[in-house]
């Protein structure tokens, strides 16, 4: 008995020297663990000693291999920051114009289209295409002749209504012949799906001279009419007596 009860203190005294999972000591000890996780910013060999997971507990230890085990965790955290450019370069420059769409306000056409400007586009109707219409000389081969009176037929049989796009407004209107028909009618550009503006340009400048040359004729044929007419009007005075 005298020895079981000498033995009962130093157990005791054994017992809180380690110290018990959760006490004070070990609280502040994983305390000052987690303290530096937060200001370690350099990475150091690590040793198998310690392990710290992210809540910032873990096993027991010495205290140096802390530092390391801290080190670890902090590298994690800086892989975890976005990299330079993840998100700019996709929010930048906003939406792009595409075929056909207006560049006249400043908008940005999307990639291999140009936005077309200058003659013969209207100002204020610049839009973006991979063909836009270029009237230099320089850039153009295998001219051939047209007949203005066979184009201004063509035009006259062209059904030319009013209508607007599926995506338009209700009140929105828009005045010209359909794509497919335009091509039927003069065999112009490679799609029946778009008439192209420089084409649409061409057809009614050579309708207006099939017009101007149908004038000019009909003016000439006038002039004449009269003339004659004026050659009669003076020879049946010529032989008509006059009226007492």
């Amino acid at each position: 008995m005298h020895s079981s009860t000498r033995m009962i203190p130093l157990v005791f005294a054994a017992l809180v020297a380690c110290g018990e999972p959760g006490d004070k000591t070990t609280t502040e000890s994983n305390t000052t663990t987690t303290s530096t996780a937060s200001s370690t910013t350099t990475s150091s060999t690590a040793t198998p000693s310690t392990t710290v997971d992210a809540t910032g507990s873990g096993t027991q230890g010495p205290t140096s291999d802390a530092t390391t085990s801290t080190s670890t965790t902090t590298t994690t955290g800086t892989t975890a920051e976005p990299t330079s450019g993840s998100s700019s370069s996709s929010t930048t420059g906003g939406a792009c114009s595409k075929q056909g769409e207006p560049c006249n306000d400043g908008q940005t056409c999307c990639a291999m289209l140009d936005c077309c400007a200058g003659v013969p586009v209207p100002a204020g109707e610049e839009f973006c295409s991979d063909n836009c219409p270029i009237s230099d000389r320089n850039a153009k081969t295998d001219l051939r002749a047209v007949d203005p009176g066979d184009i201004l037929a063509r035009v006259v049989a062209l059904d030319i209504t009013t209508w607007r796009y599926r995506k338009d407004a209700a009140d929105v209107r828009h005045l010209g012949p359909m794509a497919q028909d335009f091509k039927a009618a003069f065999g112009l550009w490679d799609t029946d799906r778009m008439i192209f503006p420089l084409d649409a340009a061409g057809v009614s400048l050579v309708a207006i001279q099939g017009l101007h040359r149908r004038v000019v004729a009909a003016e000439a044929e006038n002039d004449a009419l009269r003339a004659r007419l004026d050659r009669l009007e003076r020879r049946l005075a010529a032989v008509t007596p006059e009226t007492p």
